[in-house]
């Protein structure tokens, strides 16, 4: 099907619903290709758990949100479920009320926690029999936040599940505080959990080196399109006369990464995403007020972008620096 072209005002009507401006999209960065990887051979296996944790910001809540995506594509007879454990409930009650809540599974208010539990079981058999499978796959964001009796309730969640022989694998996403959970896990000999769930972490990165923002960037210029039955990529949207010479993102990785990684602070270590996000979405808003088939990217608009995504204010509460 022949995609549509659109004017320059018809650009300009749709500009306010772009997804650089409502940010409603995702992009399958590098490491999220990688975690998937990860994850995919797990399910696959079909081992009972693993884990992915990172410090705020990096795109592990988004990298969640794909990988689920993904594993519903390319698995088509598994169920996903997710779940996102809460600061205040730590109860076996709280967790199951969260999965199934999120599931859009009706409960009452007053069931006792043996009911809920039949209630998730028979909703992962039904929904498993219509797609004629046998693995649940249970995806939980801020699991260092799960305590050990939630911890137990999984537990025993998937020995009901193997006895009517349904496979279930657990993937958390984290922040690194579960490591210290790990270990507080270990220290009561609690090994049976750290076995279920947390024997493979994987320590997920933001954008690690200027090729991963490299790859980013080309997403912006040539996958990335809005409107959705056009070829205008994001920054063909925004620059399309620039777009139309020649001009591209990816070409002016190397001067992004080198104002990132001055505002962050340190030679070393991953951007975040969130931060790397709003710094490219400024780019490409603030330019469009100067596109022309000779537009280059100004270094004072990179520094602007980056110092409006508060990168160097993140990065000293996060790593405070000793005054000199």
């Amino acid at each position: 099907m022949a995609s549509r072209e659109y004017s320059l005002d018809d650009l300009k009507l749709l500009s306010n619903m772009h997804p650089v401006i409502t940010k409603l999209y995702s992009i399958i960065t590098p490491v999220v290709t990688d975690a998937y990887s990860v994850i995919r051979e797990r399910v696959f296996m079909r081992k009972t758990g693993t884990f992915l944790y990172a410090t705020p910001r990096m795109g592990k809540t988004t990298c969640a949100k794909l990988i689920k995506l993904l594993l519903e594509k390319e698995f088509h007879s598994i169920l996903v479920m997710s779940v996102i454990a809460e600061e205040g409930g730590k109860t076996e009650a709280d967790l199951l009320f969260s999965i199934l809540d999120t599931a859009r599974v009706h409960t009452l208010k007053r069931s006792k926690p043996r009911d809920l539990r039949r209630q998730l079981l028979s909703h992962v058999q039904s929904q498993l029999s219509i797609v004629g499978g046998n693995q649940f796959v249970l995806m939980i964001d801020e699991m260092q936040l799960l305590s050990d009796i939630q911890l137990d309730t999984l537990a025993a969640l998937h020995n009901k599940l193997d006895f009517i022989n349904i496979r279930m694998t657990t993937v958390g996403f984290a922040q690194p505080e579960i490591l210290d959970v790990r270990s507080a896990l270990l220290a009561s000999d609690k090994t049976y959990l750290i076995a279920r769930f947390l024997c493979e972490p994987f320590a997920f990165n933001g954008c690690a080196s200027i090729l991963d923002l490299k790859q980013i960037l080309f997403d912006y210029d040539e996958t990335q399109r809005f409107p959705e039955d056009s070829d205008y990529s994001f920054t063909r949207f925004f620059l399309p006369e620039a777009f139309k010479s020649g001009f591209r993102l990816s070409d002016y990785a190397e001067v992004i990464w080198k104002a990132l990684k001055t505002a962050a602070g340190s030679a070393e270590g991953s951007i975040p995403m969130e931060h790397l996000s709003r710094t490219v979405e400024y780019i490409l808003v603030a330019s469009s007020n100067f596109d022309r088939t000779s537009f280059k990217l100004d270094l004072e608009i990179i520094k602007a972008a980056v110092e409006a995504s508060n990168l160097s204010y993140f990065n000293g509460l996060i790593d405070p620096k000793p005054y000199e």
